[in-house]
């Protein structure tokens, strides 16, 4: 259970921070990797998630003006996604913010105990990211 708080606010945090939730940001990069390839049924399949899911997040995404569809113009039921100049910053910076917490929970020392980590090391990197990133929440 600490694991899955520890695990809900780190997304919590990305969220309040970045402004989008963890998932709107993987449709981010994933669309940022592949630019015109992609429709929400596509990014669905690729990402085993619902296709209403991925829809809704898409959805999202192209009012807040970080996403846009085109349409092919052979089958107008096909519409590719690509990235606005602003979604691309978007996912620049979120991605830098996931390397900083990635630097973060790899200075946590952990037990030795192999290559395995075990839950209680796991909530211990998520727990040293809260302290490091949001100090407020530990006077709560």
């Amino acid at each position: 259970m600490e694991l899955k708080r520890e695990l809900e606010k780190a997304a919590t945090r990305f969220q309040r921070t970045m402004g989008i939730s963890v998932d709107q940001y993987a449709i981010l990069h994933h669309i940022l990797e592949n630019p015109g390839k992609l429709t929400s049924a596509t990014v669905a399949d690729s990402r085993g998630i619902s296709r209403a899911a991925v829809s809704r997040g898409i959805s999202q995404l192209i009012r807040r003006g970080y996403v846009v569809q085109s349409y092919q113009s052979s089958d107008r039921r096909v519409r590719p996604l690509s990235l606005t100049a602003s979604g691309e910053q978007l996912e620049i910076k979120c991605h830098e913010a996931l390397d900083v917490a990635a630097e973060t929970m790899s200075q946590v020392t952990l037990d030795d105990s192999g290559s395995q980590y075990t839950v209680g090391q796991l909530t211990k990197m998520l727990s040293a990211l809260t302290v490091k990133e949001d100090p407020e929440d530990q006077k709560a």
